[in-house]
């Protein structure tokens, strides 16, 4: 069974605190080469291995007014709180003040890209520690959400030793959090949310409600196109993130420098659900005047691309009665044949859950029904190819706990899907061919999250 963002960082908090209380009896000191000869300031708290979580002074003791307010309902045409399974856990509502890192709150002190290590970095401008200071005064607490993709060792190590840094530059008793997302592609990586949600579970624990009306997500990362010597943002991950979890949304000009809204696509550029309004209108199956299944022992032939629910839609209609074949279960395409065949001499039709994306791949099976004197039948999934990678996100990082775990598909499996597809005919020697619309499953709190903004996987 899956766990949920918040089960799995809790199950990570917990075992280190178990291991922490073991430990107590007989601390031993860490080695200077450990820890960079930095003296360290906050804590890195316990996480997943994808994620880091640190923290400076703790926000709940140190705030001098914390800015909270009663639970409101929110206004009708504001995205709901992701609380992934704290309903019933408000409490006073809170605001916090999200911030990106990098090109946000600071910038490289060499001028380059990307830093050349931990000291490598001033404000992104002189009035940030202001701003932050005054932040905190309104009893605003001040939350870092940064994506943090080099897998190299020294480059991380440089980075996490960076952190303590910045909070030692920190006006004076001004707490800040920072997580970081390491894995460029998983749940904690913006837009995904969850780190947002590992914030949200953290403030619902201490009786908060985390205030989205009125809190704001900071970022550079808007999509702009720059031009006239300003440099184009790197992507529009800040933006989708503000917009996924139901943040307001400014870029540091506006927020630190009071200056106009830059222009920026808005909504972003990316796929979502709902920029599929029709599909909702389409019937499942087409055409949909006879049986899905069918008495005869048969083949059954599934074409489409990978996420594009073809395995669910064995699980509604075929399973129990089919045998289920899927070449990433066997492993090889004789082992499919070997045991389809198996099947159907002892009298079990079977279901091919795989693309066969083009005649090719499909004449095999053709051929298995021929020899066998067996008819075939060819269910065609139309799940247009954006949709179809968006799911692969959303089934890998935000498919229920109930849900068979997925790993994440590459891009490039769907890049060959395309490039090698051709269009099924019933001249190939089909008895019938249907076609399969993709219709959305689920809670109305799982289709808001399958109708976010996901990470593209290339």
């Amino acid at each position: 069974m899956r766990l949920s963002v918040v089960q799995a960082y809790t199950a990570v908090r917990t075992m280190s605190n178990s291991k922490s209380i073991a430990q107590s009896a007989s601390p031993k000191k860490i080695h200077p080469l450990f820890t960079g000869g930095v003296k360290t300031l906050g804590t890195f708290l316990p996480s997943p291995p994808t994620l880091i979580h640190y923290l400076h002074l703790d926000p709940f003791a140190s705030s001098p007014s914390t800015s909270t307010s009663p639970p409101s309902p929110s206004s009708s045409g504001s995205p709901a709180p992701l609380t992934d399974g704290l309903e019933g856990k408000k409490g006073k509502k809170i605001t916090i003040v999200f911030y990106d890192l990098d090109g946000t709150l600071i910038k490289t002190r060499s001028g380059a890209k990307f830093p050349t290590g931990r000291d490598d970095w001033v404000w992104w401008h002189p009035s940030v520690p202001r701003r932050l200071a005054a932040e905190h005064a309104a009893g605003k607490h001040i939350v870092v959400i940064s994506n943090q993709g080099d897998s190299r060792e020294k480059i991380r190590r440089e980075w996490r030793a960076k952190v303590p840094l910045i909070a030692a530059k920190m006006p004076k008793d001004v707490p800040i959090r920072v997580l970081a997302a390491l894995n460029k592609y998983d749940v904690y990586r913006k837009p995904n949310t969850g780190m947002y949600e590992v914030v949200a579970a953290l403030y619902a624990a201490r009786g908060y409600e985390i205030d989205l009306e009125r809190s704001v997500f900071v970022g550079d990362a808007a999509g702009r196109q720059g031009g006239r010597g300003v440099p184009k943002d790197h992507g529009d991950t800040d933006f989708k993130f503000a917009l996924n979890v139901g943040l307001r949304f400014v870029t540091p000009e506006e927020h630190f420098l009071g200056e106009p809204r830059g222009p920026f696509p808005d909504p972003p550029n990316g796929f979502r659900p709902a920029k599929l309004a029709s599909l909702a209108n389409l019937p499942p199956v087409v055409p949909s005047n006879t049986p899905i299944t069918r008495p005869n022992v048969e083949i059954v032939l599934f074409v489409g691309p990978p996420a594009s629910g073809k395995t669910s839609f064995f699980r509604k209609h075929f399973a129990g009665k089919y045998e289920h074949i899927n070449q990433d279960t066997l492993k090889t395409r004789d082992k499919c044949l070997q045991l389809a065949q198996s099947c159907l001499e002892q009298g079990r039709s079977v279901v091919i859950d795989n693309t066969n994306r083009n005649r090719e791949t499909r004449a095999v099976w053709v051929s298995l029904a021929a020899r066998l004197s067996v008819p075939i039948r060819l269910f065609h999934f139309l799940c247009p190819l954006d949709l179809a990678r968006h799911n692969n996100m959303y089934r890998a990082v935000y498919a229920p706990p109930e849900e068979p775990p997925r790993t994440l598909i590459p891009g490039t499996a769907f890049n060959t899907y395309v490039a090698q597809f051709q269009q099924p005919d019933i001249t190939e020697g089909f008895d019938e061919i249907r076609g399969v619309n993709f219709v959305w499953k689920g809670t109305e709190a799982q289709r808001k999250k399958w109708d976010m903004y996901m990470l593209e996987t290339r």
